[in-house]
């Protein structure tokens, strides 16, 4: 366990995870009785939660924050030398002193650039070895001593500024040897790492049909053994089945609700897509604040899951003669009544939340909505295309906000993976 905070009750724990069920009851009572308001954003308070519901953005025409027509940085190519193909990126970070780290899963390696982009060396490889991985997940700096997190095992490989392995170590092993598979998806700065871990079917009863299973927050120490879990929140929805012979199928549910995560310097933000209303809690997992916009998401029809099919297969390309087959194939699939309200969440390291619209049926990049620390909403950045796909998952660690530049990962025109890093002009 960790010992530096003896964090909540077990009373309290329950009454974390009741509020997932009841929040949509508190929030009703907070408005009963109010009068249509002119304001851009209201602030409730509701059993010691603040609750902060915007209605339009604060910036005007003309205002807000914009980013560099070009990247100031690329580091990506289709062909040449081996240091700069990148093949399944999964964490990028920026050093203070401008060179930029990115845990490259495909060649086991986390390679380091200079702040033009040039490389300058490779830490790590594929193996077994205490400076090598096996199924890198997540990269972290802290005071510029770069991390990186392995999925399976829970371990932890630090390495110093100039590269030097320093210490590697296990994070979940228990004492009966046995390691939970717990996905990182930040760290707080306090030297807390914030993971998921997805609630398996052995630990539940599925019923035939729309299942959602839940998934924990946990929280463990960064410099020292000792974790544990905080509380729980909705996974994503699917479709399950049993075809027999002790087999569980998991089937696609098309605009089935999930859940984006998100950590600041001091906060955890989970973000069920179900309708726009995120929850803030502090290291402790209680429940600060929730983040709102008057908006219901948009109602499903026809139209919009045979224009998800015709998306889905102009994606993934395949041959001629097998796209009747996956059209047909599609035709099996079920689909919600109604879209997410938003694809997903990052916090830049002033504290604001970005949050990324769901744009059409989900396959196209969305604006990203920007929200103050304290909720209110400021208003849209357009972001350059070409980000990732698949967005929303922890490993998909795909973007690092700064208070003056964005660096993550975009696919060019080819399919190539390039970490840039764009100039934030606030205006």
């Amino acid at each position: 366990m960790i010992h530096q905070d003896p964090g909540p009750s077990s009373r309290d724990g329950a009454l974390r995870t009741l509020l997932f069920a009841i929040l949509p009851l508190v929030l009703l009572m907070a408005c009963q009785g109010r009068e249509p308001s002119t304001e851009t954003f209201l602030v409730a308070d509701s059993a010691g939660v603040t609750i902060v519901e915007s209605a339009r953005p604060l910036w005007e025409r003309g205002e807000g924050w914009t980013l560099s027509r070009e990247p100031e940085v690329v580091i990506g190519q289709v062909e040449g030398d081996e240091e700069y193909l990148l093949s399944g990126v999964t964490g990028v970070r920026r050093l203070s002193d401008g060179r930029i780290a990115i845990l490259d899963a495909g060649s086991y390696r986390v390679r380091v650039y200079d702040a033009s982009g040039r490389h300058l060396m490779d830490l790590g490889g594929e193996g077994d070895g205490p400076s090598e991985f096996r199924w890198p997940q997540f990269l972290g700096v802290v005071s510029d001593t770069l991390f990186v997190y392995e999925y399976v095992g829970g371990d932890l490989t630090w390495f110093s500024p100039d590269g030097q392995l320093l210490r590697t170590s296990s994070v979940f092993r228990g004492p009966d040897g046995v390691v939970p598979n717990v996905e990182m998806f930040g760290y707080l700065e306090d030297g807390l790492g914030i993971a998921i871990r997805h609630v398996a079917s052995r630990d539940r009863s599925y019923v035939e049909g729309l299942n959602r299973p839940s998934m924990q927050i946990w929280r463990f120490d960064l410099f020292n053994a000792g974790a544990d879990s905080l509380f729980s929140a909705p996974g994503y929805e699917q479709i399950i089945s049993f075809p027999g012979g002790g087999v569980t199928g998991h089937h696609l549910y098309v605009f089935g609700k999930g859940t984006s995560l998100a950590v600041s310097k001091t906060e955890i933000y989970v973000a069920p897509t179900d309708e726009f209303s995120i929850q803030v809690f502090d290291r402790g997992g209680i429940l600060r604040r929730i983040i709102r916009r008057n908006e219901a998401p948009r109602r499903v029809t026809a139209k919009d899951f045979d224009q998800w099919v015709d998306q889905r297969i102009e994606i993934l390309d395949p041959p001629r003669d097998e796209r009747a087959e996956m059209r047909r194939s599609a035709g099996e699939l079920s689909y919600a009544e109604t879209m997410p309200a938003f694809r997903w969440i990052a916090v830049d390291s002033e504290g604001d939340l970005w949050v990324e619209e769901w744009q059409g049926v989900g396959l196209d990049q969305g604006r990203f909505l920007v929200f103050r620390p304290d909720g209110a909403w400021l208003g849209y950045v357009e972001i350059p295309e070409g980000l990732p796909e698949s967005r929303g998952y922890p490993h998909q660690q795909v973007m690092e906000i700064g208070s003056d530049y964005l660096l993550g990962v975009w696919t060019d025109d080819y399919g190539v993976e390039q970490v840039r890093l764009y100039r934030i002009e606030k205006g």
